[in-house]
Parts: structure tokens; sequence; C-alpha cells
């Protein structure tokens, strides 16, 4: 099984609305192959995902009423064979978590397009902000996670001695 884990703050905005715009994004010959989880570097354990990540999740058909909080661990990054980070921070707390894991941990935009480290932020959270933030937010996670799949496709595809 292929696991991808999303990563941000408090697992309650950004990386639950990753997970289920993941889920929704990979065909249905990948059901079974491939699981997507979520945490937060600074999370505290079993809180729900906020309500404007709920909401906004809803209009495309993603349901996070169930999803709860879990804090990072090094454990669930070395058991993850693709780790996608929304900020630098998220990137760098994971590898420091998990250094023997650091070349599959990597930011959520970096996918398509040439290394500009220095000048790429990843995707901002939108906590705190209105429910127009919290759309923009998803389009944006939306975007950048259309260019892992083919990624995660061709993983799964040399683990199973397709390719």
């Amino acid at each position: 099984m292929f696991q991808v884990l999303v990563v941000c703050t408090g697992n309650t905005c950004r990386s639950p609305m990753a997970e289920g715009i993941l889920r929704s994004l990979l065909s249905p010959d990948l059901d079974g192959q491939v699981t997507v989880v979520s945490a937060g570097t600074s999370a505290s354990d079993g809180i729900p995902a906020a309500p404007h990540a709920i909401e906004t999740a809803a209009t495309s058909g993603i349901d996070l009423r169930g999803h709860r909080s879990r804090r990072l661990t090094a454990s669930l990054l070395r058991d993850s064979d693709l780790v996608l980070g929304m900020e630098p921070g998220h990137v760098t707390a994971s590898r420091d978590l998990a250094p023997d894991a650091k070349d599959r941990i990597h930011l959520i935009t970096e996918q398509g397009r040439e290394p500009r480290a220095a000048e790429d932020g990843g995707v901002r959270d939108p906590i705190g902000g209105g429910l127009d933030e919290y759309v923009d937010t998803f389009h944006r996670i939306r975007s950048h996670l259309l260019r892992w799949v083919p990624v995660i496709r061709d993983a799964v595809e040399r683990s199973e001695g397709v390719r």
C-alpha cells in the first residue's frame, strides 16, 4: 500500500482539505493501492476540521465531518511513501523529525515547477479568514495536487511491477 501524508500546522484546515481532495482525484483503479492521511506539526489530537473547511469541501462532494486532527510523528513520516508539506516550515519540521525519510518529503507546490525554494511560501493558512479565503485555498491545493497524481500513479505502478 502506497501512503501519502499531507502535513500542515493544526490539521484542521489545509491538510484535511488536501486529504479529501487527493482521495477524490485518485482514479478508481488505485483504490486499495493508495492511502491518504494527514497530520499537523502543532496539532492536538481529536479536533474536528474547521467549519469553513468542511463547508468548502462539501461543495465539491468531499465530506470532512468525520475528520479528527492528529499530531505529526516520526513513525507516521517513516510509514509514508510521499509526504507533502503545505509550507516550507512543515517540510523542515518533517525532515527534522524523520531525517531518514527526508527524500520522500516535499513542498506541495514544488511538483511540476522549477525549484524556487527561497521564493515559494507554499499554500498559506486560511485559519481565521472568511469562506472566500478557504475556497481560494481549496482550489490552490487542488491545482497543486493535480500535478502530484501522475507521480503517485507512477510510483504505484513501479511498486506493482507494471513499469
